[in-house]
């Protein structure tokens, strides 16, 4: 007999679980068809695409170890057999080496008819009846009547189906729903708050039994950025759209918690509607837009800073470049060099500026190459101070690193920028001058400490995390705020997070600030 699978139905792992409330449904259709066929027992089997086989999924007059004798029948004969124009023999024909089950009412079974389930031209498995051995065998006019009760089976299988594929559907949407780091809710034709996901219940500090049921612009009570309600004069589902096929639409708004604090929010509603264009219910996405709004306002302080950064060196190379182009005026020797160096200065700063946005966006992405050796944190301490000393009299650096003082593995590059920045940093915000230190630590653990400390406007205790963050500048109201568009710090970060350590900001006992680094493995071998 050639092996074959005309069958296309859900996998056998449905159908059992499906099973529980399948099985009083096919009994009871199995009860009847084998009352009517003069039977004593019926089978209804699937197919399981997960092992390739049929599976009994009802039965009626066998115990499981009948069925079990049975089973080997379904793998080939069984199945030819309802596909087979005659589709009626004898169990000992079809399967002579096995023994014949037994009825639960004690009957020796051997005629057996078969015939597919079928909906919308699609076989879903196979109904087959049992007579005891004694009995005559199935003949023309029996077909035509288990057909009637395999179309009611076929109908149960696929319902059960169908109700299963709904309930897996409904968990995969509620575990959706669930996992949604955005807020959902969803509202009836009335505008009531049909039901809200956790996310939802974090961003109102509300359980869902507080706004259940509640119209929404009582429970949500969403405001525009200016205050003025959205609810109703904008809601979506009371303006119909100018299409029928458009029923999406985004509102931005904010929504204040029970603990008081405001969100902005982007809200996205799903609308459905009826053809006539009254909506029925919605679905809205809830985002909440705060981090955005920072970027946007960051994005929007650094094109400002940037632009301020840039204009001032601008102007005065401007004005310096036409004053010495003018024709009617000579320039001695000692004018013209300070007039050059006033315009390298400018040019300087506006290379560093640039340099410190490239860096800060390389590391950032990741994409900055890292050349590791053994730095002497010392020599290096030496040469950023005496290059800054040059710079400002008003301070005095002093570096105060112990001679025995261990290498760190780290780009020396790198961490050469991270004490430039530091240093800079120290002589901006101490504007009335003082020492400027560096200094060096080793700790019974191996870690390497390296800090700076400055006589500054000190950094406020709100501000010891935030002054690391990109284009944040100090809020100190001491501070007079100089000229920079809040990136050293933030590079400084950065490249101590790459090296695998950190910096942190703590008040000098004198006054100022002292900048920690902290390099946990110094002295390690290099990779």
């Amino acid at each position: 007999m050639t092996s074959r699978n005309p069958w296309s139905i859900a996998s056998g792992s449905e159908n059992r679980e499906e099973g529980t409330e399948l099985q009083p449904e096919l009994e009871n259709i199995l009860r009847n068809a084998v009352r009517a066929l003069g039977g004593s027992a019926a089978v209804v089997a699937t197919w399981d695409d997960a092992v390739r086989r049929f599976v009994v999924t009802g039965s009626y007059g066998l115990d499981r170890q009948q069925i079990a004798r049975i089973r080997p029948l379904l793998n080939e004969a069984i199945p030819d057999l309802a596909l087979s124009r005659e589709q009626f023999a004898l169990l000992s024909a079809l399967f002579p080496q096995s023994a014949l089950p037994v009825s639960t009412t004690g009957e020796m079974q051997n005629p057996v008819m078969a015939v597919p389930l079928q909906t919308h031209d699609e076989n879903v498995g196979l109904i087959f009846v049992l007579r005891s051995s004694d009995a005559a065998n199935f003949s023309q006019l029996d077909p035509p009547v288990l057909a009637a009760f395999a179309e009611q089976a076929a109908i149960a299988v696929q319902s059960a189906r169908l109700a299963h594929l709904l309930v897996q559907e409904k968990q995969r949407v509620e575990s959706i729903l669930e996992g949604s780091a955005d807020g959902i809710y969803t509202v009836d034709a009335n505008r009531r708050i049909v039901s809200i996901n956790p996310a939802m219940e974090r961003l109102l500090g509300l359980s869902s039994e507080d706004v259940l049921g509640l119209p929404c612009a009582v429970g949500l009570n969403w405001r525009d950025r200016e205050g003025r309600p959205v609810c109703p004069g904008r809601c979506p589902m009371l303006h119909a759209p100018a299409w029928s096929t458009d029923n999406v639409t985004e509102l931005s708004a904010t929504v204040r918690s029970r603990t008081g604090r405001s969100t902005d929010v982007a809200l996205v509603y799903s609308v459905v509607r009826s053809p006539e264009l009254a909506p029925l219910n919605a679905v809205v996405n809830v985002r909440d837009m705060t981090r955005v709004r920072e970027m946007e306002d960051m994005r929007s302080t650094f094109l400002s800073m940037l632009g301020h950064q840039l204009q001032t060196p601008l102007a005065i190379i401007k004005g310096y470049t036409n004053t010495l182009a003018r024709p009617d005026t000579q320039w001695d020797g000692d004018t013209l060099r300070r007039v050059l160096e006033a315009i390298e200065e400018e040019t300087d700063h506006m290379s560093l500026l640039m340099n410190r946005l490239l860096l800060a966006s390389r590391l950032e992405t990741g994409e900055l190459p890292m050349r590791l050796e053994q730095v002497d944190m010392a020599a290096v301490a030496g040469k950023v101070a005496n290059r800054m000393a040059g710079t400002s009299q008003k301070h005095l650096f002093k570096v105060d690193i112990p001679p025995d003082f261990p290498p760190v593995v780290g780009d020396p590059g790198l961490l050469e920028e991270v004490l430039v920045n530091l240093l800079d940093n120290a002589v901006k915000y101490s504007p009335s001058g003082g020492e400027i230190r560096v200094g060096g630590a080793t700790e019974s653990s191996g870690t390497v400490i390296v800090t700076v400390s400055d006589p500054g406007v000190g950094v406020p205790r709100w501000e010891s995390r935030r002054i690391f963050e990109r284009f944040h500048r100090s809020e100190n109201p001491d501070s007079s705020h100089p000229r920079g568009i809040g990136l050293g710090l933030y590079i400084c970060d950065e490249i101590m997070k790459a090296h695998g350590g950190a910096i942190f900001v703590t008040d000098n006992p004198g006054g100022g600030s002292v900048f920690t680094l902290v390099f946990p493995d110094a002295g390690r071998e290099l990779p």
